[in-house]
């Protein structure tokens, strides 16, 4: 065996379950993990937890309008940043983003932060760290990662654009595209690319001429399928597959929507072709709309599968008064839709994150699924 067999052969043997790598092509070694699973606990476990869960609250910001420390695991926005940004937020800390993690750009070496991101990388599951690999091919395509400099200067690209916009408004660190002077960012929920002065810049797609590829769509396709990913599966309301699954597809829904209604009478056909329909709630009127009602009354039921059939089928909906715990999951549906573009219902999330708006048959699904109608 060569060197980065025997590497991952002993990972298997020695490290914690959570650290065995599932395949071979990470960017970092086994002894960077160790070295950084220590680092971590002594640096950053008191306030992201030892294996990066952080606390249940981190997204409510404090009476200073500071952040906690959010996971590092996979179940939040770790993975949407590159090697360039995680090393200087862990470099320079988190108060320029709104949080109120400290810098330890004077505590730890830049090999040890490298060790630092490969332990955090360790704990993501396959399909998060493949979406990063995906979005960042140049740093998941090294073996062992180099420490660049010469960083962008962020505050100068962004600092005009702050100004326009509202004070929360959340506005990522840059990023380069292969357009040289030009960088992309994050403002909310809007892509926006501006040039290296930071003076002019311009909302829309990015397209590859010599292919037609939305570049922007490629981004948003890739961030949509990690969101989706990490949205708890207890909080959607699930028609499983017909046997063994074949594919499954995410559907933001709202009960008060015909086309809703339209698509779900022919659900039984897609869990007879072996696909699994998960419906995650999104009422198109809002807060305390009737759709926001009905949907609260269906993730209250005893049941919600029967619930939701009951109530897309004969429009006899839950008796309960939808205050239950379980209806934070139609907030939190709502939230993630208006994050993902969502602007009606029904939109229907493929497995690699294409957002298909509006109603689809039954047919036309499973040949974009590569299911065939009819199982053998």
């Amino acid at each position: 065996m060569n060197r980065i067999t025997n590497i991952f052969v002993l990972a298997a043997l020695f490290l914690p379950a959570n650290l065995v790598f599932a395949e071979q092509s990470r960017w970092y070694s086994a002894e960077q993990v160790t070295h950084g699973m220590d680092l971590f606990a002594a640096n950053c476990a008191a306030c992201h937890g030892q294996q990066g869960e952080a606390t249940p609250d981190w997204r409510k910001a404090d009476d200073q309008g500071k952040y906690p420390a959010p996971p590092l695991n996979g179940s939040a926005h770790t993975w949407h940043h590159s090697m360039d940004v995680l090393r200087r937020t862990v470099k320079q800390g988190g108060g320029k983003v709104g949080g109120s993690m400290p810098a330890f750009g004077s505590v730890l070496k830049p090999e040890d932060i490298n060790a630092v991101l490969a332990y955090v990388q360790s704990l993501w599951p396959e399909e998060i760290y493949a979406t990063w690999a995906k979005a960042n091919p140049d740093d998941a395509a090294a073996e062992l990662l180099p420490v660049t400099s010469g960083n962008v200067d962020e505050n100068g690209i962004t600092g005009r654009l702050a100004k326009l916009l509202p004070p929360q408004t959340t506005i990522s660190d840059p990023q380069a595209t292969p357009v040289s002077g030009v960088y992309e960012v994050k403002a909310g929920s809007q892509f926006i690319y501006i040039d290296s002065t930071g003076q002019y810049g311009f909302v829309g797609n990015l397209i590859d001429l010599a292919t037609g590829e939305s570049l922007t769509e490629a981004k948003r396709t890739i961030e949509r399928a990690a969101e989706i990913a990490t949205f708890p599966i207890d909080d959607k309301v699930v028609f499983a597959a017909n046997g063994e699954q074949r594919a499954y597809i995410d559907v933001f829904t709202d009960t008060t929507c015909p086309y809703c209604r339209k698509l779900h009478a022919e659900v039984p056909q897609l869990q007879a072709a072996g696909i699994t329909v998960r419906y995650l709630a999104f009422p198109r009127g809002g807060e305390n709309s009737q759709g926001d009602r009905e949907l609260r009354a269906v993730w209250c039921a005893a049941d919600p599968v029967q619930g939701m059939h009951l109530a897309k089928t004969q429009s006899v909906i839950p008796d309960n008064d939808g205050t239950c715990e379980a209806a934070s999951a139609v907030t939190a549906g709502y939230q993630l839709g208006v994050a993902l573009g969502v602007r009606g219902t029904p939109a229907i999330v493929l497995p690699d994150g294409t957002m298909i708006p509006g109603y689809r048959p039954h047919g036309e699904l499973l040949a974009t699924l590569g299911v065939e109608k009819d199982r053998q």
